[in-house]
């Protein structure tokens, strides 16, 4: 394993020799082919699996109409072991959820700031002026319906707060307008929402830089919701145990990873806007509606000799949008409901849902504790507008086997006792909501309370699990897990 990886170049050699990588050397389509080949291979894939091979990812060597060495690589963060790997898990064959959680926050909360270079890849080629043309790099039509050719789908945005040395990184979807001009969905709930509405009321342009195959743990963190004011380029240097090399861009400020695929330098204009949208999503439906969103003039463009262009083709769960954001979000949540108290044991952003449902697990000390978790989550704002579905658990259930999770949901939540719907302000995506709540964002939230009563006499009206580790002696559960294997039993 050649953990930390510098590239996504070294990232894809590695999962190659691992099995976990296929090269297309077929002639592949931009317009629609990749993209169906991509989804075609989420949907028939394991799921969220450890597996090797659950998944490969896919490197297009050929696209129809670009010249040699301009490649589509997709399907990177598909499934556990390829998360394991980047993450640099000792045992990325047997990794949980929770233990990824788990090297997640030690590297945030150690960060490393990134180390400024001279050059870097990322510099071999240089199209400014005249010579920027976007149709120069083969952005695919994701998906049929797509409101266009979208370059941004696995990427990282970067930008910089106007009154501080804050630098965010999103996975904010960027649309080809032109040759020049590309559009982007920005949410005013989001850290570059906050940072938009800044420039705004400046009116002065806003400087970004939108970043296409970086190095698989910055692809990570743009899809992570970092605190306000906290830059995910440290905590990539946190999770690398090293500082991550970064270059200056050519005609703005930003810095960006030096050994990148592509980069794309612009600044977003004050008041202009242009239609941006729709857009297959990761909740597995085209929901957001066509609407004028924010434009990127384009200053620049560099690129890698034989670039690569890293996309996803997100729809139904399980694929790489919904392991990518699951992970990181899942366990800043957690640090922050402990940070208040909560006596929370588990958190699960969990990617079978398509990124819709929150799932914590806690001990009950009062009542109504689901209530105060619901609240404290939203007061965090950023991604967690996105889901509007949080099921609150006892500590007794593992809220990383989704069977069990099924099975609580059906077996504890009283329909007058344990929904609670309110409205909290959220993002474009919701599929459930009607049109208009999804323009205004307005979309309202479900609590589902799956804890037991707390005036329920555990021994009297609680029932108790009948699952092997609840209703069976542990003498007894000790002598059949030593004696599985002479059962004859796998």
């Amino acid at each position: 394993m050649a953990f930390p990886y510098e590239d996504i170049r070294t990232f894809l050699d590695d999962c190659e020799k691992n099995k976990e990588a296929v090269r297309v050397n077929k002639e592949v389509d931009w317009n629609l082919e990749a993209g169906a080949i991509t989804r075609r291979q989420a949907e028939i894939g394991k799921g969220l699996t450890v597996e090797k091979g659950g998944q490969p990812a896919l490197l297009f060597e050929k696209v129809k109409g670009f010249p040699k060495g301009f490649r589509l690589a997709s399907n990177l963060s598909s499934n556990m072991y390829r998360m394991a790997l980047m993450m640099g898990h000792p045992d990325p064959e047997n990794a949980r959820l929770d233990e990824l959680q788990e090297i997640f926050m030690d590297g945030y909360k150690n960060p490393i700031k990134p180390m400024l270079v001279s050059d870097g890849a990322c510099k071999e080629n240089k199209l400014l002026g005249k010579d920027i043309d976007l149709y120069k790099l083969p952005a695919p039509m994701v998906h049929d319906g797509d409101g266009g050719r979208y370059i941004g789908t696995y990427h990282i945005v970067a930008t910089k707060d106007p009154d501080t040395e804050w630098v965010n990184w999103g996975m904010y979807r960027v649309l080809i307008h032109n040759k020049n001009n590309m559009g982007v969905l920005i949410v005013p709930l989001q850290n570059i929402g906050l940072i938009a509405r800044k420039y705004a009321e400046k009116n002065e342009p806003m400087p970004v830089s939108v970043v296409i195959g970086a190095d698989p743990l910055s692809l990570f963190m743009a899809a992570t919701p970092a605190a306000v004011g906290f830059s995910e380029a440290d905590v990539v240097g946190g999770l690398r145990k090293a500082p991550l090399k970064m270059v200056k861009c050519e005609t703005n400020d930003l810095l960006v990873p030096a050994d990148s695929e592509i980069v794309i330098e612009g600044e977003i204009l004050p008041n202009v806007t242009a239609f941006e949208g729709p857009f297959g999503e990761y909740t597995g439906y085209r929901a957001s509606p066509r609407d004028k969103r924010p434009v990127i003039k384009v200053t620049a463009i560099t690129y890698r000799n034989d670039p690569i262009l890293t996309m996803s083709c997100m729809g139904l769960p399980v694929d790489d949008s919904h392991i990518l954001a699951s992970i990181g979000t899942s366990a800043i949540i957690k640090d922050a409901l402990k940070k208040v108290g909560i006596p929370v044991t588990a958190v699960n952003y969990i990617p079978e849902s398509g990124s819709q449902l929150l799932v914590v697990s806690t001990k009950t000390p009062f009542a109504h504790i689901a209530t105060w978790i619901k609240d404290a989550v939203y007061a965090l704002g950023g991604m967690c507008a996105y889901f509007r579905y949080i099921f609150v658990v006892n500590d007794d259930v593992d809220i990383f086997n989704v069977n069990e999770v099924f099975h609580a949901f059906f077996s504890r939540i009283h329909p007058d006792r344990s929904i609670h719907v309110s409205r909290n302000p959220s993002g474009p995506l919701v599929p459930a909501a009607p049109l208009e709540e999804r323009k205004m964002g307005t979309a309202p939230v479900i609590l589902y309370d799956g804890t037991w009563p707390t005036d329920w006499h555990p021994f009297i009206a609680v029932p108790p699990k009948s699952s092997f580790d609840n209703i069976f002696p542990k003498d007894m559960q000790e002598k059949v897990l030593k004696n599985w294997k002479e059962y004859g039993l796998k």
